[in-house]
């Protein structure tokens, strides 16, 4: 199959993440292509640089100098708006140049992922080409903040092709809009088993006793994912054991580092050690992950499957897809607690906390769960349902009435 992957951006991000390992998976096997919209050009192109050889990433704006290019369009739209016309210039290429590569490439499929993305394809593609659409949660946020009306979002569920959902709650958000006739399917994102390191451990770098117990949170350093409601449930925690204990914190954001401004005192016990663009070094030093988030947007956040893939146990919030992800033979990989107000509820943070550190018999129970509750995230399982969906929306493509 030749195989067009599109996504709005491609900063930091679960979904991010997740494209360039199904693209990298699918390309052993298939001529692949990402087109990143550049809906917000950036100049990092870490993540670009992740893609292997044999995908070729396609981008609106060029890698080299997005942001110089997107202010030179911004100056010449205000321009013309001076002389009383309104012109999209930005809109009007990005639709070309997509029309354009399509043209050029003629894939069997396009996958799209992310709202933004979908709308995108939905509104400029001009082929009969199938398009399945990856859920990542996206449509219950913007349904649920009103950011687009719902005739907007019934036109893309009425000329897709197929749509993947990651989780139950995933699909119950997409029910109303769903055709009768639309293949739905639910995958799991997909991760491969992470490689022992042999690089000096996070423990060493930080200089935390072995027999101490760490707790650690990966995630986009935005105030929803509950980093503060952690850091304040830690302290209980300190507060409530003699134990030595201490917290990793893995992301980077100006509120991150305003947070960790504030907390000076705490250095010895709360690690702030940015951004790392392979987490699994921190994860694995780990003995609880933790991810509080009360984000709207939550569907099967990265940072639970990573744990779980080290068999690492978690203390995580009922949104999304998490009550799922933490299950195996109706055993919990850990403890799922429940928002107040609107955010992650402090106390039942500390007393899961609580619950390890005065319980090791629980710990290692709760991370031979983890190990269990992984193995409907193996990537391998993830890129076999996604060929075998693909071949399937694509033969009922063929034989529909449309295409005879």
């Amino acid at each position: 199959m030749k195989i067009l992957i599109t996504i709005s951006h491609l900063m930091t991000g679960g979904a991010q993440t997740f494209v360039i390992r199904l693209a990298s998976a699918l390309a052993k096997h298939h001529t692949v292509y990402v087109y990143n919209c550049n809906f917000f050009p950036i100049a990092d192109n870490t993540l670009v640089d992740r893609f292997p050889d044999n995908v070729k990433v396609i981008s609106f704006f060029p890698p080299s100098s997005p942001n110089l290019l997107n202010q030179a369009l911004t100056k010449l739209e205000r321009l013309i708006a001076k002389t009383g016309k309104k012109v999209k210039i930005r809109e009007k290429l990005r639709k070309l140049h997509f029309q354009f590569i399509l043209k050029q490439i003629k894939v069997d499929l396009i996958n799209s992922h992310l709202y933004h993305a979908d709308k995108f394809v939905v509104e400029n593609i001009q082929v009969s080409t199938p398009v399945v659409v990856t859920d990542h949660g996206d449509y219950k946020y913007v349904i649920e903040q009103q950011l687009s009306d719902r005739s907007s979002t019934q036109k893309i569920f009425n000329r897709i092709n197929g749509i993947v959902v990651l989780s139950e709650d995933n699909a119950t958000a997409i029910a109303p809009y769903a055709t009768s006739n639309l293949p739905i399917k639910k995958i799991y994102n997909g991760v491969a088993l992470p490689q022992p390191q042999k690089t000096i451990s996070g423990r060493e770098k930080l200089k935390i006793p072995k027999d101490a117990l760490v707790f650690g949170m990966v995630a986009r350093g935005i105030q929803e994912k509950g980093w503060a409601e952690l850091i304040q449930a830690f302290q209980q925690v300190l507060h409530a054991t003699q134990r030595e204990a201490h917290l990793i914190l893995v992301g980077d954001s100006e509120y991150l580092r305003n947070l960790k401004a504030s907390l000076n005192d705490m250095a010895d016990k709360i690690h702030f050690v940015g951004y790392s663009a392979d987490p699994n070094d921190w994860i694995e030093c780990f003995d609880v992950g933790v991810l509080p988030t009360y984000f709207d947007g939550e569907s099967l956040p990265y940072s639970i499957i990573e744990y779980l893939s080290f068999g690492k146990p978690a203390i995580a919030t009922e949104i999304g897809g998490i009550p799922e992800m933490m299950i195996h033979n109706a055993q919990t990989a850990g403890f799922t607690i429940k928002t107040q107000a609107g955010k992650a509820n402090v106390s039942s943070i500390a007393h899961a906390m609580l619950q390890y550190i005065n319980n090791p018999a629980l710990l290692n129970q709760h991370s031979q769960i983890a190990q269990q509750a992984f193995e409907k995230f193996n990537i391998e399982n993830c890129v076999k349902s996604y060929e075998l969906f693909f071949q399937q929306v694509l033969v009922h493509h063929r034989t529909s009435p449309d295409q005879k």
